[in-house]
């Protein structure tokens, strides 16, 4: 199973880049097309063939219930955030639920100031989901604290106080206020800037994957099993980078210029070479939650997972944890 993933990773090919201001999206592009039978949160919530709420033997802050009522697969992508019920989460992992089932979820609090339901009616306390992932930033840091306590106690746990500590800093720079602490305000704050961003970056027809890349450094990487999968998810991943390019612009150092077009070809090498760093790094394999495997990427650079069912990459995704271009780039000298 561990071997297919540079396998996997051989056969992608990168487009050309789009650039909005500091946020750069590289292509990344599959000649091979999988035909999958399975519905994403956002279609299943919208059929309500899939239900999420609180726990039904007490709520806890750091699980949630997934009730899959359809006779299909349903495929959950770690990072998504889920909105209402007695306060906002995020999914420490990519989940593959078996048809006709229930499942415990791992998430992550990212509303620190609710624990009650805003709605008397139990059918508007259930969980809606999200226009948007978690900040790429954050579903980093996440992604390191569950591969690490995956290794240690063999649990799918984030580390909460780092995330709520993260979230507070993160809204302060971007003076986003919340009388409840949610990320969500950091989203409302910013949202037209967000909105061009997302008007800008278009999927293509055979993308499968997208490398974002802020100011000059790799931020991250996300591939699907499919491009139907891949255009579905790209605006929300958009939002996710878009806020992160926004707080890194607030900090850019004077006189240093955004991205633009002639950067096109660095940032094609970039990309390249992050891709280069994945598959050199560590890599091990744990049970999935419901189905398939769960596969975790590490080294002093970049923290990642990946969902394999049956062979196939179902969700890959890795972050750069702190990096420079040059140091990327040497890897493909």
């Amino acid at each position: 199973m561990i071997t297919s993933i540079p396998t996997f990773l051989n056969d992608l090919r990168f487009g050309e880049p789009d650039i909005h201001n500091n946020l750069a999206l590289v292509p990344i592009l599959r000649d091979k097309h999988e035909k999958l039978n399975y519905i994403t949160l956002e279609e299943g919530l919208a059929t309500k063939l899939l239900e999420v709420q609180e726990l039904e033997d007490g709520a806890s802050v750091n699980d949630i219930l997934l009730r899959n009522k359809s006779d299909q697969l349903a495929l959950l992508f770690e990072g998504e955030e889920f909105l209402g019920a007695k306060q906002n989460r995020v999914l420490n992992v990519s989940i593959l639920a078996a048809a006709s089932s229930e499942q415990r979820l791992p998430v992550s609090c990212v509303e620190a100031g609710r624990w009650h339901h805003q709605h008397d009616d139990p059918d508007q306390q259930r969980f809606k989901v999200a226009n948007r992932m978690h900040y790429a930033r954050g579903r980093a840091l996440e992604n390191s604290a569950v591969s690490m306590n995956l290794d240690t106690r063999r649990a799918y746990r984030g580390d909460q106080s780092r995330v709520w500590n993260d979230i507070e800093q993160k809204s302060d720079r971007l003076s986003a206020q919340s009388p409840t602490s949610a990320s969500d305000a950091m989203y409302v704050a910013t949202e037209t800037s967000i909105d061009e961003y997302v008007s800008t970056f278009t999927h293509t027809p055979t993308q499968v994957g997208s490398i974002f890349v802020i100011n000059d450094e790799v931020a991250g990487l996300e591939i699907y099993a499919s491009t139907r999968t891949h255009k579905l998810m790209l605006p929300k991943l958009i939002r996710s980078y878009a806020l992160d390019a926004i707080d890194a612009d607030s900090q850019r150092e004077n006189g240093k210029d955004a991205l633009s077009k002639s950067d096109a070809a660095q940032l094609g090498r970039t990309a390249e070479a992050f891709v280069k760093r994945l598959e050199n790094s560590w890599i091990k394999q744990f049970d999935g939650l419901c189905l398939g495997q769960n596969i975790r990427f590490k080294d002093n650079r970049i923290t990642g997972g990946a969902l394999v069912h049956l062979d196939r990459i179902l969700h890959l995704c890795a972050f750069a944890t702190k990096e420079s271009s040059d140091e990327l780039i040497e890897l493909c000298d």
